[in-house]
């Protein structure tokens, strides 16, 4: 498994996942394509990295989830349309590590029965994840995630709506404008054809 860092696959990465190698805490990044890469650095940070690479403030983000989902814990992200959400992936060796990783929504083909409380995440690459969340809690997860999706997918309808309305409002006003910048025309050749035909009558009666 070769190195590499999450910002070089950004766009391909489906899953994050915590692990401890001979060189210390690192994390397992998964790829559409089905490959594997290490990442030397520890979840948060790869996530962190991750969310800066797209421009996108994780804090702000969690607190607009919180509002929007009503609970505590551990919450799942997203990158644009993109909803990763957390399973736990390990057990962890000292407090502080991080015991969750992350899996895209859109590769989780089904979640089955694992070893013991654990079990097992099937991808749409083919791979498969044994993992530590039970698979109720892991199906819980996933459908918090579908929930998201959906209410993401229903803002951007929400912002076409609007950005359609703008365009409406743009081109009838263009509209108008043209009307009145028309009608002023008209108004001044009328204008103009009055003025000559005074002038006529005028010279007429001078005769």
């Amino acid at each position: 498994m070769r190195d590499g860092r999450v910002e070089q696959v950004r766009d391909v990465v489906i899953g994050l996942r915590p692990v401890y190698t001979d060189q210390g805490n690192d994390t397992e990044l998964w790829l559409a394509s089905g490959e594997l890469l290490i990442d030397r650095r520890g979840v948060k940070s790869v996530l962190t990295a991750l969310a800066k690479s797209h421009a996108i403030d994780l804090k702000a983000q969690r607190q607009q989830l919180r509002g929007l989902i009503q609970r505590n814990g551990v919450f799942p992200f997203y990158l644009g349309k993109r909803v990763f959400v957390p399973i736990k992936m390990r057990k962890a060796i000292t407090e502080n590590d991080s015991v969750y990783g992350y899996l895209d929504t859109k590769y989780i083909m089904d979640i089955k029965g694992g070893k013991g409380r654990g079990c097992q995440i099937l991808l749409t690459t083919g791979s498969s994840i044994e993992v530590f969340s039970s698979q109720k809690t892991a199906k819980q997860s996933l459908h918090l995630g579908s929930e998201l999706q959906k209410e993401l997918n229903t803002a951007d309808d929400n912002d076409r709506f609007e950005e359609m309305i703008i365009e409406f409002a743009s081109t009838l006003c263009h509209g108008l404008k043209e009307m009145l910048q028309r009608l002023e025309r008209i108004e001044g050749q009328i204008a103009e054809a009055a003025f000559v035909y005074h002038s006529e009558e005028d010279e007429s009666d001078d005769t």
